[in-house]
């Protein structure tokens, strides 16, 4: 069947209206406010010997389950996390964990893991910069180290930027302090405090 001319321009117009219409329910719109990174959230994050603690893998552990048996994969009752936001220029924000329940952590004697988490995107790892990282047990100082390793590593492409106080298994942090030399076990609490700027 042969189509007029007036019925074919009608059919074109139509079609480039759906291929439009489609074209925009399937390209996500992102806020120039979420873009401009003029903030952040941080949550502290940490996982025992025995892998017990908040977030241990960043890709599968969900922050609203709180603390974790990482064996049992099951949430510890009684402990608050705290988390903070990072606001755009100068910034000292700190995050915790606290509740009787942290000394049970005492058996696992070390860390494998102790870092803040941000909801940073790692392409925007750049506008973050951080001084210092000052990690405390039950309210005292355990070590304070200037200028903490912040991820992603040179030559990764992660989707998410987080500054290291701990981390066993990365180079980077383990150059600024060592995992195996952080025994120090909470009874009550455990918080970092970071400092810096972010653009």
């Amino acid at each position: 069947m042969r189509l007029s001319n007036v019925a074919k321009r009608v059919f074109s117009v139509a079609l480039a209206a759906t291929v439009a219409a489609s074209s925009i329910v399937a390209v996500p719109q992102v806020s120039k406010k979420a873009d401009a990174a003029s903030s952040a959230t941080a949550y502290l994050c940490f996982a025992s010997k025995s892998y017990n603690g908040v977030l241990s893998d960043h890709h599968v552990s969900d922050r609203s389950k709180g603390v974790m048996n990482g064996n049992k994969k099951a949430s510890i009752s009684g402990i608050k996390v705290s988390n903070a936001t990072i606001k755009k220029g100068k910034f000292t924000v700190t995050v915790s964990a606290s509740g009787a329940k942290l000394k049970s952590f005492a058996k696992d004697k070390g860390w494998n893991t102790i870092y803040v988490d941000t909801s940073l995107a790692g392409k925007d790892k750049k506008k973050l910069k951080v001084t210092s990282a000052t990690l405390k047990v039950d309210g005292k100082t355990v070590k304070t180290i200037k200028n903490p390793t912040i991820t992603p590593d040179p030559g990764s492409n992660q989707s998410y930027t987080q500054v290291m106080v701990v981390n066993t298994w990365n180079k980077y942090s383990e150059k600024k302090y060592k995992a195996a030399s952080c025994k120090k076990m909470p009874k009550k609490s455990i918080s970092v405090t970071i400092s810096g700027t972010l653009k």
